[in-house]
């Protein structure tokens, strides 16, 4: 562990001579991680044999903390610290911070997605409602480095594609002008998660104990809450309710007291919900892919939002195929039975071989006319005339399917 105590004595030596001015601590940050790469001959089982064994342990930015699995502090002084950021199946959420910094891959890789903000409605201190788009994505792989500049400079997420994936992160403990540290929310929200309330989170606690209790008890109680809440604790309740019943169900019964209760505001949440759901989906659905070029796959389906950018991306990674049939390929993999689950268990949507032809063709471009005369081909006119019905509920499907949005929006 001894290079993260040198890397950290160097960069001190080299701050004070910027009198610790928190804007140039990103570039000098990523200089030292490229002059010491600590991803050459990184294991990553020697820190864990160094957290179970030292008796020196540095001081931890937090005791408890669900950013990493598990996130280390290697070393700390009163401006700085190193950490170490283990993932297996975790991704980030889109973000910014409030510090200054430079992160290098010391194991495995990530698709890293980078966002600009464009705000149209301040809340408060906490919440905002505006445009998130996509600016950038691009694989970051061992050895790479990236600066970290403070607020919304730098808004950014990794999709991890190797377990485990490990990052350096070299960071102020804090810079005072970056602002709130936002998370943000497709595809309108800006929120501080770092924010408490004791009283909202006792609220968000019990809502387990009110999932056994009658249900018209527990409508009263939530829509109470509600009428008398601000928007941001609307938020709060919706996503703790979604977090414990796992389905858009769980808020239906109370968009209807929310949107009488905040108008236009509570409208622009139900989007925000809808893509928490999808995300959510394929986000779970990481932890049973295996392999980098499913995982890579997954990564584009969470973060592009249309079929030209999607397959674009796809032919500069593989650029001796066609993009289009290394979609088909994918898919194909992914639909075969896994570990003795019945078909589809991976995208968690049946996909039988005439699913997969009707797929084919809708990622073609072509039109629902255009898949019945595919299948003319292989099945026969008279055959596929009795299926018309079912066909077209396929087609409905697959163009309305969550998981395969940004392939088929038209």
């Amino acid at each position: 562990m001894r290079v993260y105590e040198e890397m950290g004595r160097l960069i001190q030596e080299r701050w004070v001579k910027y009198n610790h001015d928190e804007e140039a601590f990103p570039e000098l940050a990523a200089r030292v991680l490229q002059e010491m790469a600590p991803y050459k001959g990184f294991d990553p089982m020697a820190p864990i044999e160094w957290l179970f064994s030292t008796r020196d342990f540095p001081r931890q930015l937090t005791a408890r903390s669900d950013f990493g699995q598990p996130p280390i502090t290697v070393f700390s002084d009163h401006r700085l610290v190193i950490d170490l950021y283990y993932w297996l199946d975790g991704t980030t959420d889109i973000h910014q911070h409030g510090f200054s910094g430079a992160f290098q891959v010391v194991k495995g890789g990530s698709i890293h997605g980078q966002y600009r903000w464009n705000e149209r409605h301040r809340v408060n201190g906490r919440m905002a409602f505006g445009d998130l788009s996509l600016e950038s994505l691009n694989e970051l792989k061992e050895g790479d480095v990236q600066q970290i500049p403070p607020g919304n400079r730098y808004i950014h997420s990794l999709f991890h594609l190797e377990r485990p994936s490990v990052t350096c992160v070299v960071r102020t403990l804090h810079t005072p002008n970056a602002g709130v540290q936002y998370s943000y929310k497709k595809p309108f929200l800006a929120i501080d998660s770092t924010y408490e309330d004791v009283q909202t989170n006792r609220i968000l606690q019990s809502l387990t104990f009110l999932r056994d209790s009658p249900h018209a008890v527990r409508k009263r109680l939530l829509s109470e809450l509600i009428e008398r809440s601000d928007i941001h604790t609307c938020y709060l309740l919706f996503k703790r309710l979604l977090e414990i019943y796992k389905e858009e169900t769980a808020l239906e019964e109370f968009w209807e007291v929310a949107i009488r209760r905040h108008g236009a505001l509570a409208e622009q949440l139900l989007p925000v919900f809808q893509e928490r759901i999808r995300q959510s989906m394929l986000v779970s659905r990481r932890a049973q892919v295996k392999t980098e070029e499913h995982r890579y796959f997954l990564a584009l389906l969470l973060n592009i939002d249309d079929a030209e950018s999607l397959l674009g991306l796809v032919r500069q990674r593989y650029p001796h195929e066609d993009p289009r049939e290394k979609v088909m390929r994918w898919v194909e993999e992914l639909s075969k039975p896994t570990d003795g689950v019945g078909s589809g268990d991976t995208l968690g949507i049946p996909l039988d071989e005439t699913a997969l032809i009707i797929f084919r063709e809708l990622l073609h471009g072509h039109s629902e006319a255009g898949v019945m005369g595919r299948l003319k081909e292989v099945y026969g006119a008279d055959e596929t005339e009795r299926e018309a019905a079912s066909i077209a509920e396929m087609v409905s499907a697959l163009r309305a399917s969550p998981v395969f949005r940004p392939l088929f929006a038209r």
